[in-house]
């Protein structure tokens, strides 16, 4: 059932299906259609549509929707055209209404879904995404989305196990990422020596140990870094490229290739992966986290002010090629 309810919103919601000329106020009531198979009902009183909310002595806020259930208010939606990338002033818009009105839940519908929480698990300034949910058919996480906010199962309890769940997820990727950064810090580097110094004791003197050392370069490295050209998807290779040769320009291929849509990907993502590819056979990964990139930020600019991609560098370095993928 709830696969069913949520293959319907995605036909409803999903940009591929709109005229190029859809209005916000078109939009909105495809987001109340798709309220209505949530089984939320406007004449009961349950779907709130642009509320005035009184901000100071002279200001308003009007959210698109307020969720209502026996005269209680459950959760705040606001819209976007499926056609403009989701951004920061869109969600900061969304976290003042889920303030003023004292909602731990919030819902960003546009290109795509976002949930946002902003109750007493957390500390922090901002209400946290818990989650992102694409238009895509038979989506686990959108079946999960109807399930959650669903009139018949809303559940609160259900909501806050959702909530943890998540909040375990994000803080366990943070863990993992600090742990990382310790690991390969220079100053645990410097410790490596040290702890093979000791475990050699045993059979050699300190003297022997400590003067082998000095002729070795012991250092871990991330295996993210460096990836086998072999080793790479063989899409990379298999799909239409389109690279960049402009004479002193270094060649940086897009996945997707259109820089519109790759934009549009990475303002909802906030990560991409950059693959360095080096004349002598080699290849290097790295994660490009973009939580600073904006709507008015522009892709390649961004890629070619990096030190070792600027002109001059990248040729010293024997850079080949750049492939920056949303998709690892």
């Amino acid at each position: 059932m709830n696969k069913e309810k949520w293959n319907e919103i995605c036909y409803l919601l999903s940009e591929k299906n709109f005229p190029s000329d859809l209005s916000e106020t078109d939009f909105g009531q495809k987001v109340i259609q798709a309220l209505r198979i949530l089984d939320w009902k406007e004449y009961k009183g349950e779907i709130e549509k642009e509320h005035s909310l009184q901000f100071g002595s002279v200001n308003k806020l009007r959210p698109d929707f307020i969720i209502k259930l026996d005269n209680s208010r459950l959760f705040v939606i606001e819209i976007k055209l499926p056609s403009i990338p989701i951004n920061s002033t869109f969600q900061r818009q969304l976290f003042s209404y889920m303030r003023q009105l004292k909602l731990d839940y919030g819902i960003l519908i546009g290109q795509a879904i976002q949930i946002f929480y902003d109750g007493n698990l957390i500390n922090q300034d901002d209400p946290i995404l818990l989650e992102t949910i694409q238009f895509t058919e038979d989506s686990e996480k959108g079946q999960k989305f109807v399930e959650l906010f669903s009139k018949e199962s809303y559940s609160t309890e259900l909501l806050k196990l959702f909530t943890l769940n998540a909040l375990k997820k994000i803080n366990r990727k943070e863990e993992h990422k600090k742990l990382t950064e310790k690991i390969l810090s220079e100053s645990y580097q410097e410790k490596m020596a040290e702890l093979i110094k000791q475990d050699f004791l045993s059979e050699y003197d300190g003297e022997l140990i400590e003067s082998v050392l000095k002729e070795l370069k012991v250092e871990i490295k991330s295996k993210k870094t460096e990836t086998p050209q072999s080793d790479l998807p063989k899409k990379q290779y298999s799909e239409p490229r389109i690279i960049d040769y402009s004479n002193g320009i270094l060649p940086i291929e897009l996945n997707p290739s259109s820089e519109s849509d790759f934009k549009r990907r990475l303002l909802l993502t906030k990560t991409a992966y950059i693959t360095t590819f080096y004349k002598n056979g080699t290849s290097k990964q790295k994660v490009w986290n973009a939580h600073r990139f904006r709507e008015t930020s522009g892709v390649l600019g961004n890629l070619r002010s990096r030190p070792e991609f600027r002109n001059g560098k990248w040729q010293k370095l024997g850079i080949e090629k750049v492939y920056v993928s949303i998709d690892r």
